[in-house]
């Protein structure tokens, strides 16, 4: 059978639909191969979410097909979707496959290999006409990792002024209850200790849905009617964290103490210019009434940094924020202009180098921040699940998302939830030993 290989750039739902596409493979008998190395063919789930994520994609097509002139190269993802003709006259590209064609993406490979024609076969349709769930079975063996995500939701409504995936992902789908149950099952079955449930808008799930199921309520059936060892949740919009919500979290404890939850900008008047619902103090308030309900809660956080607009002063007002609110982790970015998006266009745009002069700034104090967290857990006892290991030594990560350096593990614990003292820090990562 052909040899075929996969490479992934960008977020974790795109990690999760090259899982899925390398099933439908797996089942249909191709054998994998490293990307790195030959194979008949190589998939690349591309990333449109900022102008880097696209030219590195372009990059590593260009690339890969010179590891074997006669490979079919097939490219998916959001940038794939946004601009399939451009990427289409690649001559390295064999065929452009949109985010809502992944499910014949297995037959399309087959008339590449039969004999296409020299142009690149394009299956790319208006993401509005499809308001349905895309449902592609995770078969297990697919997944790479001891954490397995699990999609429940694609799309999104909210069309902030900078964000392209709307565009890219289409409206807001949610994945059927029963369905989200069965594949969990299936996963737990596997041996997977961890779940991590993954979407574009997360928190908005089952609201296109007939009788509107919500996350805490996806939530509630994965505690009660799967054994998983541990539910984590990917990012969620502030707004979408409810009482219920709250309850659910405190109702087992097989449920992570860490929610991911974007803030973007820490000044109102970027917030209203980059049209997020919320003010700063409304986020603020949020924080302080999660950490008061849910013990041993921690929260990490997106910053958009030079926005169009974002002037010193505002910046200056961001970091005062940040230093309040005490983040165990800013993923901070600097803003990229998307064609299309509102803010591509709005007066203000901030020079490159101060971008990269404020991004530095935020991972300075992001990383004092992360310093005195984990100073503070040292002397405490977690769980970790152990995601490498070379001997008697691994790394994990705690349910509130902390990474351990381990030490003391008995043969064959990867991927088993241990528990461990921790006993020290370097500054990035606590240093534990198995109990």
């Amino acid at each position: 059978m052909p040899t075929i290989a996969f490479a992934t750039l960008g977020c974790r739902v795109n990690q999760y639909d090259t899982d899925s596409i390398r099933g439908l493979f797996l089942q249909a008998g191709f054998e994998e191969a490293d990307f790195n190395g030959p194979a008949d063919v190589y998939i690349i789930n591309t990333c449109s979410v900022t102008q880097v994520g696209e030219k590195k994609s372009r990059q590593l097509i260009r690339r890969t097909k010179k590891r074997n002139e006669a490979a079919k190269v097939i490219v998916t993802g959001c940038y794939a979707q946004l601009d399939p003709e451009l990427l289409s006259s690649m001559p390295e590209v064999d065929a452009v496959v949109g985010t809502n064609e992944r499910k014949r993406i297995v037959s399309i490979v087959g008339e590449l290999i039969a004999g296409g024609g020299d142009e690149a076969f394009t299956a790319v349709h208006d993401v509005r006409r499809h308001d349905e769930f895309e449902e592609i079975p995770l078969y297990p063996s697919a997944v790479e990792h001891t954490r397995a995500d699990l999609k429940i939701q694609e799309g999104c409504n909210n069309f902030c002024a900078y964000c392209i995936i709307p565009y890219t992902r289409g409206a807001l789908k949610s994945r059927r209850p029963d369905a989200v149950i069965a594949e969990a099952k299936r996963l737990v079955d596997a041996g997977f200790k961890e779940i991590v449930l993954t979407g574009i808008h997360l928190g908005a799930y089952g609201r296109d849905l007939d009788d509107h199921p919500s996350l805490a309520h996806i939530l509630d059936r994965l505690v009660k009617e799967t054994d998983v060892a541990r539910i984590r949740m990917g990012s969620i919009e502030s707004l979408e964290i409810d009482d219920d919500m709250i309850a659910v979290m405190n109702s087992s404890d097989r449920i992570c103490r860490h929610l991911h939850l974007p803030l973007q900008a820490g000044s109102d008047a970027v917030l209203k210019a980059m049209n997020r619902h919320y003010t700063v103090a409304e986020y603020e308030a949020l924080i302080a009434r999660l950490r008061s309900r849910i013990n041993g809660l921690t929260v990490s956080t997106d910053l958009i940094l030079g926005f169009p607009g974002e002037t010193e002063a505002l910046f200056e007002d961001t970091m005062e924020t940040l230093k309040r609110l005490n983040f165990s982790h800013i993923h901070a970015f600097p803003y990229s202009p998307r064609k299309g998006t509102p803010a591509a266009t709005m007066e203000g745009q901030i020079d490159t180098a101060e971008k990269k002069r404020r991004v530095e700034l935020v991972n300075e104090l992001s990383a004092r921040q992360k310093a005195a967290l984990l100073e503070s857990l040292v002397g405490t006892n977690a769980l970790v699940l152990v995601e490498t290991q070379e001997g008697t030594d691994g790394e994990g990560f705690t349910g509130n998302y902390e990474r351990v350096a381990l030490s003391g593990l008995s043969e064959g614990a990867r991927g088993t939830v241990v528990s461990v003292a921790l006993v020290g820090t370097d500054g990035k990562k606590l240093l534990g030993k198995a109990l």
